[in-house]
């Protein structure tokens, strides 16, 4: 089933495309307000129909239900396991309180929806891959917007009432429709599916060009001086992954369970993309590094090349 060449090959269309996004930010097609018009396009409209097309194909059963369950609990403990090492690291290098911050949110919250769906969309098509990593970004939100946010902002200017507003965006309503149209068994008219579903799929295009013009605003010679950025791409990509990879798959030994190898690879894949854009955003309102934040985005990005193809195969050979 897994064929490292797959995931390779699909980085590398990616990358091409996130490439034509930092060639227009560069010759000034993708603005700022181009840019976040793409943003916002993307996670309130073509991606919540992506989520939502996609449910309506699957065929609802007893163990896609079972794995779901295992892949929440084990996003879960990968959330917690993610912060607690971005804490460890961030202490070894004796950060600042602005920049640890940052350190620690990035190690944890990963580019799950700009390219963690489109990846996990073209690697496990069917919807099932899909299904797994909207469960994965639910576990991840309601993390981020709870914890996470404390830990950028220890003042906690976002209230219970914006939080819970954070939670309840396009993307979890359009997971909550899909999951009652496969429970029900009810499928959308085709004049209305297929319209629908094309929107969704320019997710990936459109994901992709959000990067690059992410990519293009920064100062490419500072980054790789910087040894923080290093340290976090190393823990974040590549030694928590592993671990998690070892620590699952011995409990499931030892309790004699069995998940779907879908449903594992998309938790340990979307535990290993590149830093969350997002909090770089958040990091301009709560006042924080967000100079430190963009320079964790970009260089995670590009060495996301080759550290999520070396999972993929850890992946193969470690566990099934």
């Amino acid at each position: 089933m897994f064929h490292t060449e797959i995931i390779i090959n699909q980085i590398l269309i990616l990358g091409v495309i996130a490439l034509v996004g930092v060639i227009a930010a560069r010759a000034g097609v993708i603005n700022e307000t181009l840019k976040e018009g793409i943003a916002s396009l993307v996670f309130n409209i073509t991606l919540p129909l992506l989520i939502l097309s996609s449910f309506t194909a699957l065929d609802i059963t007893i163990e896609l239900l079972r794995n779901g369950f295992m892949v929440i609990i084990m996003t879960y403990f990968s959330m917690f396991f993610l912060l607690f090492m971005g804490k460890i690291s961030a202490r070894l290098l004796k950060m600042e309180k602005e920049t640890s911050s940052i350190h620690v949110l990035h190690t944890a919250f990963g580019n799950i929806v700009f390219l963690g769906f489109p990846l996990m969309n073209t690697l496990f098509p069917g919807g099932q891959g899909l299904f797994y990593a909207t469960l994965f970004y639910l576990v991840s939100n309601s993390v981020m917007w709870t914890i996470g946010v404390n830990i950028l902002n220890h003042s906690s200017e976002l209230g219970v009432r914006q939080k819970v507003k954070n939670l309840l965006n396009p993307n979890t309503v359009a997971f909550v429709i899909g999951i009652l149209l496969m429970l029900t068994g009810i499928n959308l008219p085709e004049v209305i599916d297929l319209p629908l579903s094309g929107l969704g799929q320019t997710t990936n295009y459109l994901s992709m060009l959000y990067i690059g013009g992410m990519l293009a605003q920064t100062d490419i010679k500072g980054v790789f001086g910087r040894k923080q950025v290093y340290l976090l791409s190393i823990n974040k990509m590549i030694i928590s992954p592993i671990l998690l990879i070892l620590l699952f798959r011995f409990t499931l030994n030892i309790l004699s369970l069995n998940i779907d190898p879908t449903a594992f690879a998309v938790v340990i894949l979307q535990a290993g993309t590149p830093c969350m854009a997002i909090i770089v955003v958040l990091a301009r309102k709560f006042k924080a590094d967000d100079a430190h934040a963009m320079e964790n985005v970009f260089f995670t990005t590009l060495i996301s090349l080759f550290t999520l193809p070396f999972l993929y195969w850890m992946i193969e050979s470690i566990t099934f």
